[in-house]
């Protein structure tokens, strides 16, 4: 898991406001519409439940210690949602355990490994990487307006890029995957063929030529520059929840509207719809 910085997320709160009507923009939904979509389940059947389903973020002071602030934008972020979502006054063990006595539905917490939600109700745990990948998949179908039958190259074979590729075969997709280290391609595609549509997963070793045979990317890498601005073409669509972003910022004034990055959010409100569907 990549570990953000505070200057990675300090200005998000202030930003929901405005990163949403962008998402609009980009994608004809909103931050929670993106989110349902990635889970399968509608708006309306999740707006009926969660200004009752209370989450506790439960700061984690163990191996490199809290990133500031991390506890309030995740907290912000699901109120903006719309849940009833507040930083435990503790960390740890004392956290965890003031969200049980306090009947909480849900807690969300990070470490060096990962960041989870689990609800205490069905014991369910929503995992970061998994939501991101799955997440992200379905921004880009949405700005595609739907990518059943598309070539979508998915950049990066780590977690997120596995449940991105997953979700782009569950939406009809087909998948190339690409990754600088070839033999994680290769065994990723195995994992992969243990799901239906296997037959539409190839593996690309050659960058620039995957990058110039498709029109739709998940750029789901942890480097930067992994998209040259001269390879950007007219009709590219990307979706990337890499960090660092592997765009340059004139390859992002060249995508405008054709690039959805976050750094936090998105993968926070899939979590929270899949610990309430």
């Amino acid at each position: 898991m990549t570990r953000l910085k505070e200057s990675d997320i300090c200005r998000i709160p202030s930003r929901l406001e405005a990163y949403n009507r962008e998402l609009v923009i980009k994608t004809g939904k909103t931050l929670l519409q993106i989110a349902c979509h990635a889970c399968n389940v509608e708006e309306t059947i999740i707006r009926h439940q969660i200004d009752s389903f209370k989450i506790h973020v439960v700061p984690v002071t163990a191996g490199q210690g809290i990133i500031t602030d991390f506890s309030e934008t995740v907290a912000a972020i699901l109120n903006f949602l719309g849940f009833n979502a507040g930083v435990s006054d503790k960390p740890d063990t004392t956290g965890l355990a003031m969200a049980f006595e306090d009947k909480a539905d849900a807690v969300m917490m990070a470490d060096d490994h990962r960041f989870v939600g689990i609800n205490l109700n069905t014991r369910y745990v929503a995992d970061n990487g998994e939501a991101t990948g799955r997440v992200f998949a379905a921004a880009l179908d949405l700005m595609a307006k739907g990518i059943k039958g598309r070539d979508v190259l998915v950049m990066g074979c780590g977690p997120v890029g596995e449940a991105a590729a997953r979700a782009v075969l569950s939406l009809g997709g087909r998948v190339t995957l690409f990754d600088t280290h070839v033999p994680a391609a290769r065994l990723l595609k195995q994992r992969l063929s243990r799901y239906p549509g296997q037959s539409r997963i190839q593996i690309e070793d050659n960058l620039t030529t995957a990058i110039l045979h498709h029109d739709y990317i998940l750029e789901a890498t942890p480097s930067e520059d992994t998209i040259p601005d001269e390879l950007i073409s007219d009709h590219l669509l990307v979706a990337a929840p890499g960090v660092p972003l592997g765009i340059s910022d004139t390859g992002c004034q060249i995508l405008g509207d054709r690039l959805v990055h976050d750094k936090l959010e998105l993968g926070v409100a899939a979590m929270a719809v899949l610990l309430v569907s």
